[in-house]
């Protein structure tokens, strides 16, 4: 299994493709100074090309407190289920369910964007690694209530496979890694 624990996120800047940089400047434009962008400001129209990729999951209380409200057929077709209308825990994510978990408690209770790799594992895909990226959607009263998701799917080269297969991940600043042998 593996655990975040007290480790924290941050946005990499440097880690991030050149899509997600996209995405990432669209939120940042819509920000209202300081005060972080509203569901009612996002124009999937501006982002047609990624959109298969993308999710909005509303931030709730409970055990249910993350529901993916719309996800794209990409995200369907990668993670092999439909997404949309489910919360967080009723997927199948494994192992993995934890840190999904933690990413998404990190960027509503912090108001802030956090991304990172994470090898597909749980779908028994050790050949590819999802590249995600959080952004946090504030109500009136600036409480984060949405959380817009871009995901990126990546063929791992071989040794890389390896790695991941004999080794459970690790997370460092919200990038997840092969853990040191023991």
């Amino acid at each position: 299994m593996t655990r975040m624990g007290a480790m924290g996120f941050s946005l990499q800047a440097d880690a991030m493709l050149a899509d997600q940089r996209e995405v990432l400047a669209y939120w940042t434009s819509l920000k209202r100074g300081a005060a972080l962008p509203c569901r009612k400001d996002f124009r999937p129209g501006a982002l047609l090309r990624r959109l298969p990729t993308m999710s909005l999951v509303d931030v709730g209380a409970g055990d249910d407190r993350f529901r993916f409200r719309l996800a794209g057929t990409g995200l369907r077709d990668a993670f092999g289920e439909e997404l949309t209308g489910r919360a967080l825990g009723e997927i199948a994510f494994g192992p993995q369910l934890e840190d999904w978990q933690s990413i998404y408690a990190y960027v509503a209770a912090s108001a802030a964007p956090a991304n990172g790799f994470l090898p597909l594992l749980w779908r028994d895909r050790p050949g590819v690694v999802q590249a995600w990226l959080r952004l946090p959607f504030a109500d009136t009263d600036g409480r984060v209530n949405m959380i817009l998701g871009y995901d990126r799917f990546l063929p791992l080269e071989r040794s890389a496979q390896r790695a991941l297969a004999t080794r459970a991940p690790a997370w460092r600043g919200g990038v997840a890694m092969a853990a040191a042998p023991a």
